[in-house]
């Protein structure tokens, strides 16, 4: 039913932790296969899979380092299941992620897209289907991108229909990837942590992370362009999502810098 897809690169310390967030799953016996795509690490990321997980459903396909994108598209034309379920190699799934998630699409079977929060982040947006379900439309995401990408469970017939991962984006491609989705299907999830993200880091303040926020500014302004130049969104709402945009990239640099003062 399930094949989850882990691009992994220089992943040797991250993976292990991983993948047994993958194998203990109270519903793991709804996944099919585990492929990770080896992204040219240079380290000894495929030796430590191989030394310290046995499982036959863990596949390990390497490949040359040509990024993210081309890491998690290679798993997605690879899957053998119908459903895809993405996760990156520094993040770990609480438990019961795969059997909240199902439970969901039993009850609703028009779900083709379901994510999750993470961390500590109680985020609540969107339309309330019942409980701690919700549903999110283009405009939703465009206000804040959501769910995180390790906790999206997609159909793979979706990316039949709006085509894979932008493999010439480093920033945000998890972004365009999910409006093209939103312009076809209403994206669910659940408003319950389910994963843990990056070993729990802040999202802005960490060593690493404020070197990106020009890059994720960046890629979100590119998407932007993308639906202006589809007319999926007009010109005076396009400078609209323009000047938000802008705000928040200059929140995000002055709450990065105080938190890495502290």
């Amino acid at each position: 039913m399930i094949s989850v897809v882990i691009p992994a690169y220089n992943a040797e310390d991250t993976i292990i932790d991983c993948l047994h967030g993958v194998l203990e799953q109270t519903r793991a016996d709804l996944i099919e296969e585990i492929l990770i795509i080896d992204d040219g690490s240079k380290d000894n990321t495929v030796e430590v899979i191989n030394s310290n997980i046995t499982d036959n459903r863990v596949k390990v396909i390497s490949k040359e380092n040509g990024g993210v994108s081309t890491a998690r598209n290679l798993g997605i034309k690879t899957a053998k299941a119908e459903w895809i379920a993405l996760l990156d190699s520094d993040d770990v799934w609480k438990p019961n992620k795969i059997e909240k998630q199902i439970e969901a699409i039993k009850k609703y079977p028009d779900i083709s897209f379901i994510g999750a929060n993470r961390n500590a982040e109680n985020v609540k947006m969107g339309k309330r289907i019942e409980g701690n379900l919700y549903s999110l439309t283009l405009r939703n995401i465009l206000v804040k991108n959501w769910p995180h990408t390790s906790t999206a469970l997609i159909k793979k017939s979706v990316f039949d229909e709006v085509g894979l991962f932008d493999e010439n984006m480093r920033y945000a491609e998890d972004g365009n990837m999910w409006n093209k989705i939103a312009m076809r299907h209403p994206l669910y999830y659940i408003a319950e942590s389910l994963e843990i993200a990056g070993g729990n880091k802040r999202v802005y303040g960490e060593k690493g992370l404020s070197s990106n926020l020009k890059g994720m500014y960046e890629g979100n302004i590119h998407n932007l362009r993308v639906l202006r130049k589809q007319k999926t969104i007009g010109k005076i709402e396009y400078y609209g999502w323009r000047a938000l945009f802008d705000l928040k990239y200059v929140k995000r640099i002055i709450l990065t810098r105080l938190l890495v003062k502290k």
